[in-house]
């Protein structure tokens, strides 16, 4: 968690803490990588367990961004995502793993 608060504070890093209290969304079993290129063509990069696949049909990756956009608007802003992350910090204090 401290990894988290210190990348949170680079230019290039935006962080968002989602709550449980969210519950079950749309992205729930893979990870989403939307790629916009210099020309505007935008595509998506999923991946799950087992493996990974380049999507490039436009109506796919639009509806990976809107459920990318749903998580995004369910979750705590920056500045309260990384209050949180220093309260569990300050609440729950671990150990470093050696």
């Amino acid at each position: 968690m401290e990894h988290l608060v210190g990348i949170s504070e680079r230019p290039n890093v935006t962080l968002y803490v989602l709550p449980f209290g969210a519950g079950l969304h749309g992205l729930m079993d893979i990870a989403v990588t939307i790629l916009r290129s210099p020309s505007g063509r935008t595509v998506a990069y999923v991946e799950n367990a087992v493996q990974g696949e380049l999507i490039e049909e436009a109506s796919k990756v639009e509806d990976l961004q809107r459920r990318y956009d749903a998580i995004r608007d369910a979750a705590r802003n920056p500045a309260a995502s990384r209050k949180f992350i220093l309260q569990m910090l300050e609440e729950a204090p671990c150990e470093p793993s050696t």
